[in-house]
């Protein structure tokens, strides 16, 4: 019985075997015969890879027309790994950096450490560390530490020299952070010169991975007019790559990185095209074509025209020379820097922006890693006063304060309020009066001659809350919404002063009023001020973009709005009387060489302005202005600041008639070197100013 089960079970094993290896077989037959080509293909390891290329980025011009950020086709040396053999990287990057060293062209090597030995760390210590993190070293690492990680990570031998194995280094470091892959080709140098081109071309055979291509580079041709505001691109950064790589960036992509350049990243940007390669495992190229049309970035027209803006540049900076050049280091002779603004009044449009010192944007990267400029006694070329500059605006503070008394019912417009030169309220503060006796004074003459006392008392009745509140009304404190951003500014309160160490007293709140303490502004801030006053408590939107056009510019895809930012819930009369006293304050500007003559008040139309003199130190101080033309009906609104200078008020007569009237002539010595005279001398007045009557 035994002996015939062991025997059953012997059949059933070998039937099982037999059919099992039937289909087996039948497999082998599907895959060989059937599938055979299916499987073949496979087995030479074809592989498909996608690689973007780069859409013209839209341009930036001023209203009329002048290109100020554009682009210009140029040959690129990249790298793709589709097309290069393993283990040949650096043969291949050392035979391309002899052809581009022989020719003097220049490669992408941001790694901040020096080229020749003593290898030492040239940039920030943020930058260094982020070598160090890249590299997987420790915090203490030095710069030859992370040259030699480097020829160790890509086996960079000693069969090439030292100089070599450096230059390979930082090759290597580069396709690193850029995440050189199958999918992002890498580019190793930009605008070469057509000899490199054909040097390169010609030894092609050796060079496999190596291409030379035709692409867009950004291309500054504004120079000196409003860097600050076009701005710049540059690569994306890590923290740029990880908030926008859902929307199609790569680390190997440029991102706009202040100015407008930045705020209209999206518009600029246009629609990358996508190239796709299918090779297979010899590396041989089996297909390779463009399957996503490229796409141009729309174009960005500014509010600001190129010859205003010229001449509001050369206006503060031959204000500053002339400073200098007056030699009266009481009078504003230590001037090293300011910021202009003008605003369009009826609608927040930016007319104007100049920074002094200016600079051209071609000179940027020298700049900024200037080291004399880590000195904050040294003005920063490339920092942009008008928005992010702040300063204590001074007496111009009043204009609010005085807003705030009459919005609070404190005191009419002849209200009078009696100054004997010296503040008595309080027994144990008792500042002065910059004017000293003036007697009993109503709201407009306190602005007319700038009576601290009458904004001393005003304050205090009214209390720091209300006239904080009046404050960001104004847009103190507050975002004014501009597209390219800016500092918000600061409002003095117990709150914020007490946040920075200090005790706030009774006589805090006085000294507020008179925009000091610690109420800082920008020139931007008093330009809007000042529009706020014109329009009688509408406070707009300042804006740079005046409209979105197609890249040649013939096509006008969007238009920018007005927007109304704030509208004061007040009396509009309130508004008028704070304008009569600011006309009273131009009325006394005279020539300071001759003080006989007026300066401001023969214009045609009235001109309504508000100076401040705000302490910086014991020893310094800065000149500030706000203000607006006509005065019966406004059209400008402009703020200005000097760090250290004076009579800014000597600076709106050239901007008013360089807009209005086409004026503007400053008169020099007789090399043509220094200025005599900032302004164009009375040769230039108009017309004589009509009767002006009463403001409605």
């Amino acid at each position: 019985m035994n002996k015939v089960k062991k025997t059953v079970r012997t059949l059933v094993f070998i039937l099982m075997v037999v059919i099992l290896s039937f289909a087996c077989t039948l497999e082998l037959l599907q895959i060989q015969i059937v599938d055979g080509e299916y499987y073949l293909s496979q087995t030479t390891g074809t592989y498909t890879a996608e690689q973007t290329i780069q859409a013209a980025r839209g341009q930036i011009m001023t209203k009329d027309g002048v290109i100020l950020n554009t682009n210009k086709l140029v040959y690129k040396v990249i790298i793709q790994k589709s097309f290069i053999k393993p283990d040949t990287e650096n043969d291949i990057i050392s035979k391309t950096l002899k052809i581009l060293i022989k020719n003097d062209e220049e490669w992408i090597d941001t790694i901040p450490i020096s080229k020749t030995q003593p290898y030492e760390f040239t940039g920030s210590e943020a930058e260094c560390d982020e070598v160090r993190e890249t590299l997987e070293l420790g915090v203490y690492a030095t710069a030859d530490n992370c040259i030699n990680a480097l020829y160790e990570k890509y086996d960079i031998g000693k069969e090439y020299d030292e100089q070599m194995r450096r230059y390979i280094a930082g090759v290597r470091y580069e396709m690193l952070i850029r995440d050189f892959s199958y999918q992002n080709k890498y580019t190793m140098a930009e605008d070469i010169s057509l000899q490199s081109v054909i040097e390169l071309k010609e030894q092609s055979f050796m060079l496999g991975g190596i291409d030379i291509i035709e692409e867009p580079i950004r291309v500054y041709e504004g120079g000196e007019l409003i860097p600050h505001i076009a701005g710049r691109i540059g690569a994306i950064s890590q923290e740029e790559y990880d908030e926008h790589k859902n929307e199609g960036y790569a680390l190997n992509d440029v991102y706009g990185k202040f100015g407008i350049e930045w705020s209209e990243e999206k518009t600029l940007r246009g629609d990358n095209g996508i190239r796709t390669i299918t090779r297979d495992s010899d590396g041989t190229v089996i297909s390779d074509e463009i399957t996503k049309k490229v796409s141009a970035g729309n174009s960005v027209k500014l509010t600001i025209d190129s010859k205003f803006q010229n001449e509001v540049q050369q206006i503060l900076a031959n204000h500053i020379n002339w400073l200098h050049y007056n030699n009266d280091p009481n009078r504003g002779n230590l001037v090293d820097a300011g910021g202009c603004v003008v605003l369009d009044v009826k609608t927040g449009a930016v007319l104007a922006m100049a920074n002094y010192p200016n600079y051209n944007m071609s000179d940027y990267y020298k700049l900024i890693n200037d080291k004399k400029y880590n000195d904050p006694e040294v003005p920063n070329p490339t920092y942009n006063r008008c928005i992010y500059g702040l300063y204590r605006p001074g007496s111009a503070f009043k204009t609010v304060t005085a807003t705030a008394a009459l919005m609070s019912g404190v005191v009419n417009e002849n209200t009078e309020i009696y100054c004997g030169g010296i503040y008595t309220y309080y027994s144990d503060y008792q500042p002065g009066c910059i004017m000293g006796f003036t007697g009993n004074i109503n709201v407009r003459n306190a602005l007319r001659y700038s009576c601290n006392i009458y904004f001393y008392d005003v304050a205090r009745q009214m209390g720091i809350e209300y006239l904080a509140s009046v404050a960001g009304m104004y847009g103190i404190g507050t975002d004014l919404g501009l597209e390219i951003g800016g500092a918000l500014g600061h409002m003095s309160t117990p709150e914020y002063f007490e946040s920075l160490g200090g005790t706030w007293t009774p006589g805090s709140t006085i000294q507020a009023a008179i925009g000091q303490l610690e109420t800082t502004v920008t020139p931007l801030n008093l330009a809007c001020i000042a529009l706020t006053i014109a329009n009688k408590g509408t406070r707009y939107v300042p804006y740079l973009v005046d409209s979105v056009v197609s890249y040649d510019g013939s096509e006008t895809i969007s238009k920018t709005e007005p927007k109304v930012a704030y509208e004061f819930d007040a009396d509009k009369h309130i508004f008028d009387v704070i304008t009569e006293g600011m006309i009273m304050v131009a009325d006394d500007v005279r020539w300071p060489m001759s003080y006989g003559e007026q300066q401001l008040a023969d214009l045609p139309y009235g001109v309504a302005i508000k100076t401040g003199t705000p302490q910086v130190t014991e020893t310094t101080f800065n000149s500030t202005i706000l203000g607006f033309y006509p005065a019966e009906h406004p059209q400008i609104a402009f703020g200005i600041v000097l760090e250290k200078g004076e009579f800014s008020r000597l600076m709106v007569r050239n901007i008013i008639e360089s807009y209005f009237y086409d004026n503007y002539k400053p008169v020099y010595d007789e090399e043509g070197k220094n200025i005599i005279l900032p302004w164009g001398g009375k040769e230039t007045n108009t017309a004589g100013r009509p009767e002006r009557g009463t403001l409605s």
